[in-house]
């Protein structure tokens, strides 16, 4: 198992970085826009491998949570390293650890690749673990996002629809998300 790389980018081609390290290159999948990263530049790595059939792949993180996270995903019936991946890619890890402790199938839902069920399954298969091994670790949920989303909700509008009105708005107050939400579902 190889835990951690560091070496000279090599080559660069969407979220796949090849890492020079003692004269050989390891290709390695990054999450998606986790990185700026350029060639020649110098990187460190934490990274998993996955063993499967008709491949071996190395994950690699710049955060050693993402990875923790990562190797959680991969257990879960049903998640293989590619949606682990968009997932990381779009998470903070202390609002996924929390939204698995505390059941939040909204925030879960609004992940990419991750439906209602499958965030069910995420919480079922992980809630137990994430509490037992992150438990006292975890700080502060995604606070505005999930208040914003619960308002819509009582407003009337569908998971789905308050889900797709507040992704990519960026408001530092609920009252302020919940307004520019409205304004979208409005046109």
């Amino acid at each position: 198992m190889i835990s951690m790389i560091a070496g000279e980018v090599v080559h660069v081609k969407g979220s796949e970085l090849t890492v020079m390290v003692g004269g050989v290159g390891y290709l390695v999948h990054v999450p998606p826009g986790s990185h700026e990263v350029k060639c020649g530049q110098d990187v460190r790595l934490y990274t998993t491998m996955v063993v499967r059939d008709d491949a071996i792949s190395l994950y690699g993180f710049f955060d050693p949570g993402q990875r923790e996270i990562f190797t959680l995903l991969l257990n879960v019936t049903g998640v293989g390293p590619k949606i682990a991946m968009n997932i990381i890619s779009r998470m903070e890890t202390n609002r996924f650890l929390d939204a698995v402790i505390t059941e939040n199938i909204p925030y879960l839902c609004s992940l990419p690749g991750i439906g209602r069920k499958s965030a069910q399954r995420i919480v079922f298969e992980l809630k137990e673990r994430v509490s037992r091994e992150f438990g006292g670790k975890v700080t502060g949920g995604g606070g505005v996002e999930d208040d914003a989303l619960a308002a819509l909700i009582a407003l009337g509008y569908s998971e789905s629809q308050a889900l797709r009105a507040i992704e990519g708005i960026d408001a530092d107050t609920v009252e302020e998300k919940v307004r520019l939400a409205l304004k979208a579902l409005m046109r």
